[in-house]
């Protein structure tokens, strides 16, 4: 996967075309600059994602290796073109981490990381909407 992410910052640095078509499909390669922000943000998102996870499961094994279970279970949803990795996600955790942890206790906490990630930021944008739909029914003041 290292080798991916070199490869994409490299594409991105040293391609002398930035458009390319393939099957159909254009492909523009950001800046180098751009691409750098992209992989940092990813990272970001992956690292937030597994400390969220970490910690529904109460600590009970070390981050890392929480991490290595939350990225082969992406990888896996990715092959297995499920959307958002749903039941595969759950199916890695626990034949990973239930034999340690419990299957009760990895899909509790996976139940409350779907809630978390998924639900708590609808129901934020849900609001965030009705208010400006309520806003802009009632015109400018």
């Amino acid at each position: 996967m290292w080798l991916l992410a070199a490869a994409y910052l490299a594409l991105c640095a040293l391609a002398r075309r930035r458009e390319y078509r393939l099957r159909g499909h254009e492909i523009v390669l950001p800046s180098i600059r751009l691409a750098g922000l992209q992989l940092l943000v990813s990272a970001i998102n992956w690292l937030t994602i597994g400390l969220i996870v970490h910690v529904l499961l109460q600590q009970a094994v070390p981050y890392g290796t929480t991490l290595a279970v939350l990225l082969v279970a992406a990888v896996a949803g990715v092959v297995a073109h499920v959307p958002a990795g749903l039941g595969v996600l759950e199916g890695v955790f626990v034949a990973l981490l239930g034999p340690t942890l419990g299957a009760s206790t990895v899909l509790a906490a996976l139940i409350a990381y779907r809630a978390l990630y998924y639900l708590a930021p609808l129901v934020v944008a849900a609001a965030a909407y009705f208010v400006l739909e309520v806003r802009g029914r009632r015109g400018p003041h």
